[in-house]
């Protein structure tokens, strides 16, 4: 990995994982694995068992699982899991298997780019493969998914020291202590690890640096009100539980110091696709002069996608809004439009902090050709 921002990573720095909420028990031994029921939360913590592929699609559409680097993972040891349990008699038969679980994985939540990148970088492993036996074949791809899966925590490191080290260079000015604002849930419950924005924000806690996090309800499924909050009070971070329609308000009245937010897929010109509300707290943020960064990976970036205008917008059952625990508390008849995601455009985005640097997102594109060619 060739960018750092400000040197070296301290060796200590989110090194210690052990603190963190767990989003997913997997024993590489005994290939099993069991992923924490997010719709429980706060009240319940609960694990479920993921053994093939039909449970990773049920756990992430029904967002029992959710979070776009959280969903890769889930989805690809779900694969992993299924096809080391097949009999598959030919090379040909392997591929096929391969490549239909992908694509079912993939329409699980097609705004998540983190899951077709990553499903797609197993099967181009497995296509470049010399090894035509199915043995051969299966080596490669759980080495592969293995690599992806355990990178992550590392990824991870960089992706937040990054971010830790933006908004200490460049929104403090002088100020011991910063008010941040964030929407949806972007932490260890998003993740494998500490998390994207969520990620920063503990780790500016940490050292700190921490006066306030406002953090948005996140209407309809209110990740922020029962995920957000959960992490902030397990991590000691101070914190203030707002509407998603408070935000301009809480501007107007509160100087708030950047708005950190995470992302599901980015378009190579910064175009930014991320929760409901995203695109609302980016124009309030222009209005207001308040930093506004989306925290990503590189697998959330989209490679294939110029610009943000053709990035499909997942539309979710009207249930969800219509319904509280189960019981409907609006007439089931009533019409709903229930978008899942906004894209933010991006010239609306101060830089987009990412594990290979962070960049004003006119630089982005360059940026990825010239990472993705390391």
């Amino acid at each position: 990995m060739k960018s750092i921002v400000n040197g070296p990573i301290p060796d200590d720095f989110m090194r210690d994982v052990s603190n963190r909420l767990n989003t997913l028990l997997f024993d590489k031994e005994k290939r099993e694995l069991t992923v924490l029921d997010q719709l429980l939360l706060p009240l319940e913590k609960k694990y479920i068992p993921v053994r093939n592929v039909d449970e990773a699609c049920a756990v992430i559409k029904s967002m029992q699982v959710r979070g776009a680097p959280l969903i890769a993972a889930v989805a690809i040891l779900g694969l992993y899991l299924e096809i080391n349990q097949k009999t598959l008699k030919d090379s040909a038969e392997f591929l096929h298997f391969l490549g239909e679980k992908s694509q079912q994985l993939i329409d699980t939540r097609p705004t998540a780019i983190n899951l077709r990148n990553a499903l797609n970088d197993l099967k181009a492993c497995v296509l470049v493969s010399s090894v035509e036996t199915v043995q051969g074949k299966l080596a490669s791809l759980n080495e592969k998914i293995l690599e992806i899966y355990d990178g992550e925590q590392e990824e991870n490191r960089r992706l937040v020291w990054n971010g830790y080290q933006e908004v200490i260079s460049n929104c403090s000015h002088g100020k011991e202590k910063l008010t941040l604002l964030t929407i949806c849930n972007t932490g260890s419950l998003a993740t494998c690890s500490w998390g994207t924005a969520l990620g920063v924000i503990v780790a500016l806690h940490q050292a700190g640096r921490v006066e306030n996090v406002y953090a948005l309800e996140t209407r309809p499924y209110n990740q922020g009100a029962r995920l957000t909050t959960t992490e902030l009070k397990h991590n000691g971070v101070p914190f203030m539980l707002i509407t998603d329609s408070m935000a301009a308000w809480t501007m107007k009245t509160t100087k708030i110091d950047a708005i950190l937010v995470g992302a599901d897929q980015v378009a190579l010109n910064g175009d930014t696709a991320n929760k409901i509300g995203t695109y609302m707290l980016a124009v309030l943020a222009n209005h207001h002069k308040v930093p506004f960064y989306p925290v990503v990976p590189y697998t959330t970036v989209n490679r294939s996608r110029e610009n943000g205008d053709s990035i499909p917008i997942e539309e979710r059952p009207p249930k969800e809004m219509l319904q509280a625990n189960g019981v409907f508390v609006i007439p089931e008849d009533t019409p709903v439009w229930n978008p899942a995601f906004d894209v933010t455009p991006a010239e609306l985005i101060t830089k987009i902090i990412t594990d290979f640097g962070n960049y004003p997102p006119k630089e982005l594109k360059k940026a990825v050709e010239e990472f993705s060619q390391v």
